[in-house]
């Protein structure tokens, strides 16, 4: 029999071809194979690759919502629910019921993902030591977690990053 090629014949796992995912192929390490942003896809006339491009962007960004880490207990989702609940309490003190609400929103998109576990294990663990920082008044450390968050996976945590950003005191 004539000798295969290695990996013939397999289904790989993980892929750095284009079409396969604007993702990293390991986790936190740099995107190996760049797909133009929406703006620079603008400028394409091949429909099929921006349709293609869009798609991963989309996945990319968390757009299917795929489950990437553990979902978070009801009980651990609560608690930080009720830290985060009285820190927008705090800083809406203000008046600006239009700035609360969109905070409120942002908290919400954080405790949806944290109970469907759209959101990575090693950030949904930040999430909950932030909010034990909060309960401790321990603020500079919570504002590191913050900080450190913003670090990972920006583009899928952004929205509700910058409501828990806006809420934490400066310590």
């Amino acid at each position: 029999s004539a000798p295969t090629a290695p990996g013939q014949g397999m289904h790989p796992q993980r892929s750095t071809a284009p079409t396969a995912s604007a993702a990293p192929v390991m986790d936190d390490m740099p995107v190996c194979w760049p797909l133009p942003t929406k703006t620079q896809q603008r400028l394409s006339t091949t429909q099929a690759t921006a349709a293609a491009n869009q798609a991963i962007q989309e996945r990319s960004a968390g757009g299917s919502a795929a489950v990437i880490g553990e979902p978070m207990p009801a009980n651990g989702v609560q608690h930080i629910r009720g830290i985060f609940t009285m820190l927008l309490d705090a800083a809406s003190q203000d008046g600006n019921m239009k700035k609360r609400e969109d905070i409120s929103n942002r908290l919400e998109d954080l405790y949806q993902r944290l109970a469907a576990g759209t959101i990575k294990t090693a950030a949904s663990q930040k999430v909950l030591q932030m909010a034990k920082c909060v309960e401790t008044q321990e603020y500079a450390q919570a504002n590191k977690l913050q900080m450190e968050l913003s670090t990972m996976d920006w583009e899928l945590n952004k929205n509700w990053l910058m409501g828990v950003r806006r809420i934490i005191p400066r310590g």
